[in-house]
C-alpha cells in the first residue's frame, strides 16, 4: 500500500510566530504556571530511532546499544480567556553509550504549542511548531524543523472515547554535517484511536501513519505505513501496567549504495512491558523490557535484539 502527498513546507518558526502573536494579543484570563519533566534512564536500545537514523555512517552496522538517557522538558503554559492555552517548551536530551562514545548525541527543541476546546469540549485543535537541533561526537549532525495540526473529537465531551487526526511536516538539514543527499521533507498523516474505561483506570491506543520523504538523494527517500497498539492498566492510584506492540514498513526509492545495489525495505517491529510506580508526589520508578527487529534487504541494516529500560521520572 503505498500513498504519495506533495505538501509545501511550513516553516515551523512561522507556526510558532503565528501562535505566539495569539498568545499575546489574547487577554490574560489566568496566572502561567511552570512545568518540568526529565526521564533518566540506563537503556538498551536503538541509537538510531526511526525517525532520524539517516545520520549513520553510511557504511557503518546498526545495532542496539546501551547507555544513559536523560530526557527533559521545561514548559511554561499560559490559560488563555475560555479553553485555549499556549505552551512554550524547550527540550534537552543527553544520550552516551557505554561502549560507542562516537554515538553520544544532545537534542535540543524549542516549542510553541496552541490549544482551543470548543463544541461543548467535544473538539479540540493543537497547533505544534518546533525546531530541533542534534550534535553527535561534537558535532551538528542536522537541524530538523517540524510543524503539526492535529485534531481531536470527543464524541461524549470527555476523554473516554478520543479520535485524533494528525498532520506533520518536517523538514531535515545536514549541510551542517557536510552529507550529500540527506536533506529530505516529510509529510506523515495519522489516525489515532484512544478507548478509556472505569475512570481512565485502564486506556487502548490504536495508531496508523503513513510518512512520504522526498530526500535530494532518491536512495533515501522512501514511503513508510505504521501500526501500533498500546494498553495501559492502572490496578492502583501509584502503579501502571503497560503492553506496547509497533510495526513499520519502509520502502525506499532507489538503490542503496554501489556495494548494495538495490533500494533498502525494512520491516520494524517493537513490542515491549513496562511497568511504573509513583514513589511520591513527584517521583516515579519505571522498567521496561521488550524486543526489537529490523528486519532489512540491506545486511548492515538488519539487527534485532532484546531492550531495557531502568529508571525514573520527575516531575515539577
Amino acid at each position: 500500500m503505498v500513498f504519495s502527498y506533495r505538501i509545501a513546507f511550513l516553516p515551523a518558526a512561522g507556526l510558532a510566530a503565528c501562535s505566539l502573536s495569539v498568545f499575546f494579543g489574547a487577554a490574560q484570563a489566568q496566572e502561567p504556571r511552570f512545568e518540568l519533566r526529565s526521564e533518566n534512564m540506563i537503556a538498551r536500545s536503538d541509537p538510531f530511532s526511526p525517525d532520524d537514523e539517516l545520520l549513520s555512517p553510511l557504511g557503518a552496522a546498526f545495532d542496539l546499544e546501551t547507555g544513559l538517557d536523560s530526557n527533559t522538558w521545561a514548559s511554561w503554559v499560559r490559560p488563555l480567556e475560555g479553553r485555549k492555552v499556549v505552551r512554550v517548551q524547550g527540550q534537552v536530551r543527553a544520550r552516551t553509550y557505554f561502549d560507542r562514545d562516537e554515538l553520544n548525541s544532545l537534542l535540543l527543541t524549542p516549542r510553541v504549542q496552541y490549544w482551543d476546546t470548543f463544541a461543548e469540549n467535544r473538539v479540540q485543535i493543537r497547533l505544534l511548531g518546533q525546531v530541533s537541533v542534534l550534535s553527535r561526537d561534537g558535532g551538528q549532525q542536522w537541524t530538523r524543523p517540524e510543524a503539526e495540526a492535529q485534531l481531536r473529537y470527543r464524541p461524549a465531551g470527555d476523554r473516554s472515547l478520543e479520535t485524533v487526526a494528525r498532520v506533520r511536516v518536517t523538514q531535515y538539514d545536514f549541510d551542517r554535517a557536510g552529507l550529500d543527499g540527506l536533506d529530505s521533507d516529510r509529510v506523515r498523516v495519522g489516525l489515532e484511536q484512544f478507548f478509556r474505561f472505569e475512570g481512565e483506570r485502564a486506556e487502548l491506543r490504536l495508531s496508523a501513519f503513513h510518512e512520504s520523504a522526498d530526500a535530494k538523494d532518491d536512495a533515501f527517500s522512501f514511503d513508510e505505513v505504521r501500526a501500533s497498539a498500546e494498553l495501559t492498566f492502572r490496578p492502583d492510584e501509584k502503579t501502571a501496567l503497560s503492553l506496547l506492540a509497533d510495526y513499520r514498513d519502509r520502502d525506499y526509492d532507489a538503490d542503496f549504495s554501489a556495494a548494495f545495489p538495490e533500494p533498502r525495505a525494512d520491516q520494524r517491529f517493537i513490542a515491549e512491558a513496562r511497568v511504573e510506580r509513583q514513589m511520591s508526589t513527584r517521583l516515579t520508578a519505571f522498567v521496561s523490557s521488550g524486543y526489537l527487529e529490523n528486519a532489512s534487504n540491506i545486511s548492515i541494516r538488519d539487527y534485532d535484539g532484546a531492550t531495557f529500560q531502568l529508571g525514573f521520572r520527575l516531575t515539577l
